[in-house]
C-alpha cells in the first residue's frame, strides 16, 4: 500500500481511536486528515476532497451517515466505509443502501480494516478507468455521429446544444425509429454531466411490478425472488443522466411515484421504509401525442407538465429527404464492414425509390432494409429489383410511398350507403392489419417495430381486435337465445 497515496479522511469523536487509525493508515503509506466532530470533518473533507471517508457512524450533532452524505453530495467519487458498533450494524446497512462503500464493526483488527481500504481501493481505481472511458466516449460523440444535414435536423441539434447545457427536464417526441434515444445521449454527452452514468429503461420493456422495481429498487425480501437488495436506477444514475423511453406506458399507480420522487429528489424502495436521494436529469422520450393521453385521462396532466419542461420533436424520415442519400451511405459502408464484405453501389433507379418512399419505421427500417440488402447483394450493385415490393419495380411502376388501405364507413347499411366517416380506431386497426400481414409477413416482432410500437403493445392491441369482434357475435348468440318477444 505504500505507494497508493490515497487520502483518507479519519472522522470518530474518540480522540484515542482517531489517534490510533491515524498512525496506522500513515505506516500504510496514506496520506490521512483527521476529525472528531462533524462540522470539522465536513468543512475539512471540502477542502481536501479525500479518496476515502473513514467515518463512525454515531457522534454528537450530526451522524456519520450525515458526514457521508453531505461530503458525498459534493464529491461523487468519494468512497465511504463507516465504523460502528454491534449493536448498530442496521444503521451500516442503511448507510451501505446509501453509497457507503463497506462498514467495519468496533473492535476491528487491522486486518479487517486493511482488506476494507483494498477493496475501497479497488473501486476507486475503477472508478478512475470508467471516467477516462466516459470522457473518450464524450470526446467521442459529438454531433457527427447523427448523420444529416437538413434543415429541420440541423434545427433540432441547434437546440440540442443550447439544451445540453441545462438541467432541465426535456421530453422528447417522435415516431418510432427516428433517433429519440440518438438525441437523449448528445444531450448527456454534451452536458456537464457527461462524465456521470447514462442509464435507460424502456418503460414498455417490462410488467408493472418489475418496472417499479427497476426504477425504484427494492430490499431483501420484498416479494417473491427478491433474494437480495436492489438499487434502482435512479439513484444508480446519480450524478448524470437518466434516459426512460416510452414514457407513454407507465400505469396510472408508477406515474404518481414517479411525479413525487421527481418532486421531492427521493425515492423508496419497493419493500422498503427508507427513502433514498437521487440526483439525475431527466430526459424521456415517447412516440405517442401525450397531450391527447392527458385529455383521455390515460396519463397524469401533472406527470405530464413535470416531464415537457423542454419540448424536442425529432422529425420522420419522410421530413428530412435530403438526409436520406447519406444515411444511406453511412448505413451501407457500416453494413458491409461488419459483414467483411465490399461496399455495394446502388442504381440510380433504386436511390430515387429509397428516396421517394416514406419510411414508416424511419431511419431504424431504413437501417434494417440496407443491412439486407448488403447481404442480397452479395456485391453485385443494388438495383430496383432487390427492394421489396412497396418500393415499385422496374418497368414503369411507380415508387410507393404508403399503399391506400379501404376502410369502410363506420355506422354504414347493408346497401353500402350512409353512415358517418370512419373512426379514428377503424383507421388503426385497418393499418395494424396491413403492416402485419403485408408489411411484415405476419412476424409480429417487425410489425411492431414497423408500426412504432413495442412488442406487447401489439399483442394487446390484436387480443383487443379479437374481443372486439366477438361482441357482436355474442350479442347475437344472446339475442337468438331469448324467447321473449319486443312490443305487445
Amino acid at each position: 500500500m505504500k505507494t497508493a497515496r490515497a487520502t483518507v479522511l479519519v472522522v470518530d469523536d474518540e480522540p484515542s481511536m482517531v489517534e490510533w487509525l491515524s498512525v496506522l493508515l500513515d505506516q500504510e503509506g496514506y496520506e490521512v486528515i483527521t476529525a472528531t466532530e462533524a462540522n470539522r470533518a465536513i468543512k475539512l473533507g471540502e477542502q481536501a476532497s479525500p479518496d476515502i471517508l473513514l467515518v463512525d457512524i454515531k457522534m454528537p450533532g450530526k451522524s456519520g451517515l450525515e458526514v457521508f452524505s453531505t461530503l458525498k453530495s459534493r464529491n461523487r467519487d468519494l468512497i465511504g466505509i463507516v465504523m460502528t458498533a454491534f449493536s448498530s450494524v442496521d444503521t451500516a446497512v442503511k448507510a451501505i443502501r446509501q453509497g457507503a462503500r463497506d462498514y467495519l464493526i468496533k473492535p476491528f483488527d487491522i486486518d479487517q480494516l486493511t482488506l476494507a481500504l483494498n477493496r475501497a481501493l479497488g473501486e476507486r481505481e475503477m472508478q478512475k478507468e470508467n471516467l477516462i472511458l466516459r470522457r473518450q466516449v464524450r470526446k467521442s460523440f459529438d454531433f457527427r455521429e447523427i448523420t444529416g444535414r437538413s434543415k429541420s435536423l440541423m434545427d433540432l441539434l441547434d437546440k440540442v446544444r443550447r439544451v445540453a447545457t441545462t438541467d432541465s427536464t426535456v421530453l422528447i417526441t417522435g415516431e418510432s425509429g427516428t433517433g429519440k434515444e440518438l438525441i437523449a445521449k448528445a444531450i448527456h454527452y454534451n452536458s456537464h454531466r457527461a462524465d456521470g452514468p447514462l442509464l435507460s429503461v424502456n418503460c414498455g420493456g417490462f410488467s408493472r411490478n418489475l418496472l417499479e422495481s427497476e426504477l425504484f429498487g427494492h430490499v431483501k425480501g420484498s416479494f417473491t425472488g427478491a433474494h437480495r437488495d436492489k438499487e434502482g436506477l435512479l439513484v444508480a444514475a446519480s450524478g448524470g443522466t437518466f434516459f426512460m423511453d416510452e414514457i407513454s406506458e407507465l400505469d396510472r399507480d408508477l406515474q404518481v411515484k414517479l411525479l413525487r420522487a421527481l418532486q421531492e429528489r427521493i425515492v423508496l424502495p419497493v419493500g422498503g421504509t427508507e427513502t433514498i436521494p437521487f440526483d439525475v436529469r431527466l430526459v424521456a422520450a415517447t412516440n405517442v401525442d401525450l397531450e391527447k393521453r392527458v385529455e383521455d385521462g390515460s396519463f397524469r396532466s401533472d406527470l405530464y407538465y413535470r416531464l415537457n419542461v423542454i419540448p424536442l420533436r425529432v422529425p420522420p424520415l419522410r421530413e428530412r429527404r435530403d438526409d436520406i442519400p447519406l444515411l444511406l451511405r453511412r448505413f451501407l459502408r457500416e453494413s458491409s464492414e461488419a459483414l467483411g464484405m465490399e461496399e455495394p453501389s446502388i442504381t440510380e433507379e433504386a436511390m430515387e425509390a429509397i428516396t421517394a418512399y416514406d419510411w414508416p419505421g424511419n431511419v431504424r427500417e431504413l437501417e434494417n432494409l440496407l443491412e439486407r440488402l448488403c447481404v442480397m447483394s452479395r456485391g453485385e450493385p443494388i438495383s430496383l429489383d432487390l427492394l421489396p415490393d412497396q418500393f415499385g419495380r422496374a418497368g414503369g411502376a411507380e415508387t410507393a410511398a404508403a399503399p391506400a388501405i379501404e376502410i369502410p364507413p363506420a355506422g354504414e347499411d347493408a346497401a353500402g350507403s350512409g353512415g358517418s366517416p370512419a373512426t379514428l380506431k377503424d383507421v388503426e386497426k385497418a393499418y395494424t392489419y396491413y403492416v402485419l400481414e403485408h408489411r411484415a409477413g405476419g412476424q409480429k416482432k417487425l410489425a411492431a417495430e414497423l408500426l412504432g410500437i413495442n412488442e406487447s403493445t401489439l399483442h394487446r392491441r390484436l387480443q383487443r381486435y379479437e374481443e372486439e369482434e366477438e361482441e357482436p357475435r355474442r350479442g347475437e348468440s344472446s339475442t337468438s337465445g331469448s324467447s321473449g318477444e319486443v312490443g305487445s
